[in-house]
């Protein structure tokens, strides 16, 4: 706890020197800072907040070293998956609610690490829930609230009413550290639904009474009730891309199988952009080059010329011994199809290990990733001039 205030005094006193960030909105299919087109590379970090105080600034300062804008890290962390006593959410039996921790342990990790971005001058991606078992999310809150299917997270009443007060307590959140409203806060880049939505996740199946109707009803009831407390901050649902006719290929991730629906998901009101990700070598590509192009490319059309929506490659990534080939053909092509945002999974410190083998650390940026931020970022730049988002690139 020591270290922990040490720490907070020390954030304060560097916010002297620091900077405000401005809030990043969406101008048809751009993203706008400061009146001018933002186009960014990025990456994923889960670790941030439970760690010692000292590795979440490795983490921000390798990715200000290389020039990062954006960094995707976790909003969610329930009490049955704790790390070091430290977790967001607890479940009381008793009444049936979502408890939110507030404390030193709780919520206050979090402005850590929204104060240490702002300090290095990159926004966050803020992610609400997970689909998977990880750090708790949806299957966690079904068993909490004494239900057996994972599509009830997405129906069941007192279960999203829950969610809407963890929502709620986030948003109109004050920083401890900077001070800010979280609704308020330019750090902030957008609010994410959700990591990965589907209808099945880690330990509970597909029920056939989930459809895209199910996953879509969701995102657009969470996402206008954000923007009803929130109308700042830009939102996004956090898939993957599944759900997407016409596309020339039998691989059955373009199938609606999953729950997902990747044009209707976008096209809804108050959601701002699309995310894809992609991991070719669990998804049975053969041809990974030709495979993962074709991925960005359906995508990239879908969204440019029918929703007219920015689109982010929020998550992707390789095992070391296809990185050489597959990388730079994956960057030109996300540069080329006008991808507004390329984050990869995932930027680690050196001292943190490579469970999954997709980890990226300080050397392996500079080899496969700092050239290409260069070529995207003298995309971006261009004054826009939006009145009633009618903009001149």
């Amino acid at each position: 706890m020591k270290s922990f205030i040490l720490f907070s005094i020390s954030l304060v006193l560097l916010f002297k020197l620091s900077y405000s960030l401005s809030i990043v909105t969406r101008c048809n299919d751009k993203f706008v800072a400061d009146g001018k087109t933002f186009y960014f590379t990025g990456s994923n970090n889960y670790y941030l907040h439970y760690f010692e105080e000292d590795v979440a600034s490795k983490v921000f300062d390798i990715a200000k070293k290389h020039k990062f804008n954006v960094l995707r890290t976790w909003g969610f962390l329930d009490e049955a998956y704790n790390v070091s006593g430290i977790y967001y959410t607890s479940f009381n039996n008793a009444t049936r609610e979502i408890v939110v921790n507030e404390g030193e342990k709780g919520l206050q990790r979090l402005d850590k690490i929204v104060a240490l971005a702002e300090q290095h001058g990159i926004r966050l991606i803020i992610t609400l829930t997970n689909n998977w078992a990880d750090f708790g999310g949806m299957e966690q809150w079904v068993r909490d609230f004494g239900f057996t299917e994972h599509y009830q997270f997405y129906t069941e009443p007192e279960i999203k009413k829950s969610f809407k007060k963890y929502i709620k307590t986030l948003l109109n959140r004050t920083n401890s550290i900077t001070g800010k409203k979280y609704k308020e806060d330019g750090t902030i880049f957008s609010w994410e639904l959700a990591n990965e939505p589907r209808c099945w996740g880690t330990n509970m199946g597909k029920n056939k009474k989930c459809t895209t109707e199910t996953v879509t009803s969701w995102i657009d009831e969470m996402s206008t009730y954000i923007k009803s407390i929130d109308p700042k901050h830009m939102v996004s649902s956090g898939e993957e891309g599944f759900g997407l006719a016409g596309v020339d290929t039998d691989n059955d991730i373009y199938q609606f199988g999953d729950g997902n629906d990747f044009v209707k998901n976008a096209s809804l009101k108050n959601i701002d952009f699309a995310t894809i990700h992609l991991y070719a070598t669990y998804w049975g590509f053969k041809d990974f080059i030709k495979e993962g192009i074709q991925y960005f490319e359906s995508h990239a059309k879908a969204m440019k010329e029918q929703v007219k929506k920015p689109i982010i490659m929020e998550e992707f990534g390789l095992p070391v011994d296809l990185r050489d080939e597959v990388y730079p053909a994956y960057m030109q092509s996300l540069i080329d199809n006008d991808y507004n945002g390329i984050m990869f999974w995932m930027l680690a410190h050196d001292e943190y290990p490579n469970y999954d083998g997709f980890n990226l650390y300080d050397k392996d940026v500079t080899t496969y990733v700092d050239d290409f931020t260069a070529i995207q970022k003298a995309k971006g730049g261009k004054k826009v001039i939006c009145k009633k988002c009618k903009a001149k690139f």
